[in-house]
């Protein structure tokens, strides 16, 4: 028996509705400022109604009908669709090509944050708001907010939220998975009004405040300015900026525990308290060096390293072009990308559990090596780590590295100078956005082939969903037998 197609089309077609759902706030807002770009909304709202209601017209739901498979299958489809969706208004209203209208969705769903637009600040303000929207809602992920919207989602839907929010470990803030992302719902919303009053607080007017509280709380990167955070030349705005980044970044189960148990749940927490120790030393080391080497005054040094270690590690906003700064500081930046943020947040990369797990790996190895007869364990949250959780993650940081190094090969096929390359492709895997050289907080994504183009899209698809979802959706058995599911 094979995949069971009805069941798919089912939720691809009342996921193709929500896509529509969210394309009529752009469409309003057009219709408010009464800009050109209407049209281009209706008619992608059209295209969501008339594909839902394929998918609803040959669908069909069962209870029990749906396995790991069909989860893993609609959750993967559903990315791809709804980059499609996302491409429409772009390209319908003859501000992007196909592929660069592909991208720019891609891009925005999957919180990369690269653009191939010069000056985004010439689009009219419902394609802007459109631009942030998909960022927002990749952030939390788009098959959570289909369960939190969705009337009857039985547990059979527990298969599609496993496969969007795969991790190095499970974290259930409730029994009932639709009382719980609707909790991840709940505080993502709040997050994102207070940084949306926090920036207007700070001085960016409301629409820009909005619009950047959106690409801050997804960890997103996009800004209604060419020039980024760069445009206001506010310390008030950067420090409330970078605020808000790091709350992004800090795992949502983690909020609501705090809630539940009170501040303790933070000083308990290892992945909390390594999260802003990184954050700490990669602050005073950029500070260091961009003051020895006379970049900046000792306080535009610590403004700079401060903004741009939580930025460059979740969001990719810049304040200031560190593609000029000295190597070890660009390096240092590299490394920050990699990481990311907190497991169970909106950022992406490796993610600290994941770096903290590898260290502690490590050192206990070395540790049994010197006493051989030692059972050493790893602990994370004074609890030992099982080996089937490590084991995971070494697979995960191998496949990690393995498409940092697949892409850069692709794109110096291509012509891309190698550290170029290499700063693109792990800005990718780990949806960060700017990189260095043709790709530096300065430039775009324009002027690269569709083929580059079109390997970023699938490394950054690879990247925010993890990997595995869609790997396995490569293999030829996936669609076919049923056996094993």
């Amino acid at each position: 028996m094979g995949l069971e197609w009805r069941v798919v089309m089912y939720y691809l077609g009342r996921i193709a509705w929500v896509c529509g759902v969210a394309l009529l706030i752009p469409f309003f807002t057009s219709a408010a400022f009464k800009d050109e770009a209407t049209f281009s909304f209706g008619l992608s709202i059209l295209c969501c109604i008339l594909i839902g209601g394929a998918g609803w017209k040959v669908g069909d739901l069962e209870e029990g009908r749906m396995t790991v498979r069909e989860g893993i299958a609609i959750t993967g489809l559903a990315w791809v669709m709804t980059a499609f969706f996302g491409m429409l208004p772009y390209t319908l209203g003859e501000h992007l090509s196909f592929v660069d209208g592909l991208f720019e969705s891609v891009s925005g769903f999957t919180g990369f944050g690269a653009t191939t637009l010069p000056a985004p600040e010439l689009l009219p303000e419902s394609v802007l708001l459109w631009r942030s929207l998909t960022q927002w809602l990749g952030g939390l992920g788009i098959v959570v907010f289909f369960i939190t919207l969705l009337p009857k989602a039985g547990q059979n839907v527990v298969h599609m939220y496993e496969a969007e929010t795969v991790g190095p470990t499970e974290d259930r803030l409730r029994p009932r998975l639709k009382d719980m992302t609707a909790a991840l719902v709940l505080i993502y919303i709040a997050l994102t009004v207070m940084a949306a009053a926090l920036f207007a607080a700070c001085g960016m007017n409301w629409f820009d405040a909005v619009n950047h509280a959106m690409t801050t709380i997804g960890t997103g990167g996009f800004s209604t300015h060419s020039e980024s955070i760069a445009y206001y030349d506010s310390i008030a705005i950067e420090m409330a900026v970078t605020f808000c980044i790091l709350a992004a970044g800090v795992s949502f189960a983690l909020y609501y525990r705090v809630y539940v148990r009170g501040w303790s749940a933070l000083s308990e927490n290892t992945e909390f308290k390594a999260y802003l120790l990184i954050f700490a030393v990669g602050t005073v080391l950029l500070w260091l060096i961009l003051w020895r080497d006379g970049i900046y005054g000792p306080l535009e040094s610590m403004r700079y390293a401060a903004f741009q270690t939580a930025a460059i590690s979740t969001t990719g906003f810049t304040s200031a072009d560190f593609d000029r700064w000295p190597t070890f500081a660009k390096c240092l930046l590299l490394f920050l990308m990699m990481v990311g943020g907190c497991a169970g947040s909106t950022a992406a990369g490796l993610k600290v559990t994941r770096a903290v797990l590898l260290l502690r790996m490590t050192a206990a190895h070395i540790w049994q090596r010197m006493h051989p007869h030692m059972v050493v364990s790893v602990r994370m949250n004074g609890e030992i780590v099982s080996p089937g959780v490590l084991l995971r993650v070494g697979l995960f940081f191998f496949v990690y590295l393995f498409f940092i190094v697949f892409a850069s090969a692709l794109f110096m096929l291509d012509g891309v100078p190698m550290f170029d390359a290499v700063g693109m492709s792990v800005s990718a895997v780990s949806t960060v956005g700017p990189a260095f050289g043709s790709v530096g907080p300065t430039e775009t994504y324009a002027p690269f082939s569709p083929f580059v183009k079109s390997v970023l899209c699938c490394i950054t698809l690879l990247g925010r969903l993890e990997f595995f979802t869609l790997l396995v959706m490569l293999r030829s058995d996936f669609w076919r037998e049923h056996r094993g599911w």
